[in-house]
Formats: C-alpha cells, sequence, structure tokens
C-alpha cells in the first residue's frame, strides 16, 4: 500500500512539475508576442486590403479592396474574422487578440500533439513546448497584419481533430475536421496545398489500412475542398484574377526551393543570408534535411510519415505557384509562407533526435540545447526588431496608397 501511495505522489509531483514548465512556456510566448507588439501592429501592402476588406464587410456585408474593386487576392475569411473582432472601429485591438487566440491556440495544439506522439519518454514532451513557444516564424507573422496566424490556428485545430478521427473513429471528430478544413482555403489559398498534402500523406502513411474508415475520409476531403474551390471559381468570375504565366526567373523552381531550404535550416542553425537567388549549398543542406526529417517521421509512426508527405507538398505547391506568377520568393516570403510547418517540422526533428538517442544520447542532449539556445536568442532578437517597428495609422484615409 505504501508503494502504491508513493508512486501516486511521484506521479503527481511529474504532472505538477510539467504544468508549471507548460505554463511557463505558454508566459514567454505570450510575454515575446506582448513585447514584439510595441505601439501595435506592422502592414505591408496587403495588410491594407484585409483591412478594407473587413470595413467593408462591417458597413455593407460586402469585401472591397482599397481600390474599390471586389476583394479577390486572398481568401475571404480573414477579414471577415477582422471584423467580427471589431477592425472597423479597433483595427488595432482586433488584431491583437486575434492573434493571440492564434498563437496560443497553435500552441497549445501541437504541444497537445507532441505529447501523443513523441512516446513515453518526458524530456522530448517537456522541450517540445519550449521549441514551440520560442518560434521566431510564429511571432514575427503574429506581428503584422498577415492571416498567416490565423491560418496555423486553423491547421493545428484541423490536425488534432483528424489525428482523433484515426485513432479512435469517431465521427465527431472527423466532421470536426471538415468544418475546420472547409475554412482553411478560405483563409489562405494554401489551404488547398495542405489538404492536398493530407490526401498523398494519408495514402502514403496508411495505405491499405484506409479501408477500414470507408468512404468517410474522401468525403471528408471532398467537403474540406469545396469552399476554396467555390472561392477560386468566383475569383475567375470577376475576371480580376492574374493569368498563369510561366515566370521567366522562376529558374523552374529552384529559386523558390533553394529559399524554402534555407529558411528550414535557419530554424536549426545560425546560417547567413544567400548571397544569390539561388544557392546550391543551402540545396543540398535542404535535401539532407528532408532525409533527417524522413527518419523522424518513421521513428514516430504512421500519423507523422503523413505530415511529413503533408510538409513536402505544401513546400512544393508554392513553387509551383511561382513558377506560374502565383507565388513571391526570398528567403522573408519564404519564411511567412512556412510559418505554418513549423510545428511538423520541429515534432519531426524531435522524432529523428529520438532516433538516435540510444547509440548517442550526450550528443543528442547537447544537439538540443544548442538549437534550445539559438532559438531563444533568435527570438528574442526578432521581438526587439518588431518592437522597433513603427505603426502606421490605422485609420480609413490612411488605407489606400
Amino acid at each position: 500500500m505504501t508503494n502504491r501511495r508513493f508512486a501516486w505522489v511521484s506521479k503527481a509531483a511529474w504532472l505538477d512539475r510539467q504544468g508549471l514548465e507548460m505554463a511557463l512556456a505558454a508566459i514567454v510566448l505570450l510575454s515575446l508576442y506582448t513585447y514584439a507588439w510595441g505601439t501595435g501592429p506592422a502592414t505591408t501592402p496587403d495588410s491594407w486590403h484585409y483591412l478594407e476588406a473587413a470595413r467593408s464587410w462591417e458597413a455593407a456585408g460586402k469585401l472591397v479592396s482599397p481600390t474599390g474593386t471586389p476583394y479577390v487576392f486572398w481568401g475571404p475569411l480573414y477579414p471577415v474574422l477582422l471584423a467580427w473582432f471589431g477592425a472597423a472601429q479597433y483595427p488595432a485591438q482586433a488584431v491583437a487578440w486575434l492573434h493571440t487566440l492564434g498563437l496560443l491556440g497553435s500552441w497549445l495544439s501541437w504541444t497537445w500533439l507532441g505529447a501523443q506522439v513523441l512516446g513515453s519518454e518526458t524530456t522530448w514532451k517537456r522541450l517540445y513546448p519550449w521549441v514551440l513557444a520560442l518560434s521566431t516564424p510564429w511571432l514575427v507573422t503574429a506581428k503584422f497584419v498577415w492571416s498567416e496566424t490565423v491560418f496555423l490556428l486553423l491547421f493545428s485545430i484541423y490536425i488534432i481533430a483528424l489525428y482523433q478521427y484515426l485513432i479512435s473513429s469517431r465521427l465527431k471528430w472527423l466532421f470536426t475536421a471538415t468544418g475546420v478544413g472547409m475554412l482553411l482555403p478560405l483563409q489562405r489559398t494554401a489551404g488547398l496545398f495542405l489538404l492536398a498534402g493530407v490526401a498523398i500523406g494519408l495514402v502514403a502513411g496508411y495505405g491499405r489500412l484506409l479501408w477500414a474508415y470507408g468512404w468517410w475520409l474522401p468525403l471528408h476531403l471532398a467537403l474540406s475542398v469545396a469552399g476554396g474551390v467555390v472561392w477560386q471559381l468566383h475569383v475567375q468570375r470577376t475576371g480580376l484574377d492574374d493569368p498563369l504565366i510561366v515566370y521567366s526567373k522562376a529558374a523552374w523552381g529552384i529559386q523558390p526551393l533553394s529559399d524554402f531550404s534555407f529558411v528550414l535550416l535557419r530554424w536549426v542553425l545560425p546560417l547567413p543570408f544567400p548571397v544569390g537567388a539561388v544557392s546550391w549549398l543551402y540545396l543540398v543542406g535542404g535535401a539532407l534535411l528532408v532525409v533527417v526529417l524522413t527518419a523522424g517521421a518513421t521513428e514516430l509512426g504512421r500519423f507523422s510519415r503523413m505530415l511529413s508527405v503533408v510538409i513536402a507538398v505544401y513546400i512544393g505547391w508554392h513553387v509551383l505557384s511561382h513558377i506560374l506568377s502565383r507565388g513571391a520568393a526570398g528567403p522573408h516570403d519564404s519564411e511567412r509562407y512556412a510559418a505554418v510547418l513549423f510545428g511538423p517540422v520541429a515534432l519531426l526533428l524531435f522524432g529523428a533526435l529520438r532516433r538516435g538517442l540510444a547509440k548517442r544520447p550526450r550528443v543528442v542532449y547537447g544537439i538540443v540545447a544548442l538549437v534550445l539556445i539559438y532559438s531563444a536568442v533568435r527570438v528574442w532578437h526578432n521581438a526587439v526588431f518588431c518592437h522597433q517597428l513603427q505603426t502606421p495609422v490605422l485609420t480609413v484615409q490612411h488605407v489606400i496608397h
């Protein structure tokens, strides 16, 4: 009886310690964002389209761009959400609340998933939330009036619901995943890239086991892409969409592929910016990273193998969109687009490290320590940079430039 009581007390003490560490990680995340926020949000040209569309939606139930033409170049959900949060009257506060919920919800979602797939080894489950809390791409994208933070939240919830359905076969989780999945391409067109990755990843990760779910998963995927397809058809009907033209300087996708390789490698290594549009060194590094992520996916199981395919397909579609003049290139834009992948990339990297733990534990723990230190330094550097950015006056007369 004494031994059982001691075991229960020890488990309770560990849970209390883990809960305290998680609370501290969440506090660090929100504190960094509060400091980076400074005097308010930063903007880029697309930010003004979101703000004006939010105002027009609040005023007349229509999405209008700053030039007075229909709002068509981005998904409709973000400005609608901004309007619901009061962006027509208080744009800065609306962005702050919406992005705070997005950051915290995404952190909670990936922290929970990490606890499920990283196994019984407590070290990884305790360190993973800290890697997420110190995420530079999450912090920087939340500083701007950009749709990425809500996109990240939707993808996080979608992944959790899909995971729950795959392990339990309970339809309530599939219905949740379908509802959120329909919102993904309405938030950002790249939601279609994620859903394509999920479709291919399910086949690659689960194979014949998918037959046990019947037609529910194909139906789920068809319904999930439906909203995005309808929106794209609406955009085509307006005649305002850009034509699909092969971009002569895209180098057949080598440049954006080099950019994404650099961005993902810089999440874990202090690398200098590439001096040219294409860096063959970073392309080779990106190929090696693919090997590492594949090893991590193999270590963590079928769902993680699906996530590895999602990462590859998502980046592949972005490369193709750049070739067809539908996407920007460069390290900054690539980091913005890749922010939604930080959770799964970090998870697979932890899987790869766990795979090598049995052979060289000291080396592995040393690598983890260095990555955490580097992440902390980098995120603080970027928090200071964001804090110093000037916040424009987000009023109607300042919308049109």
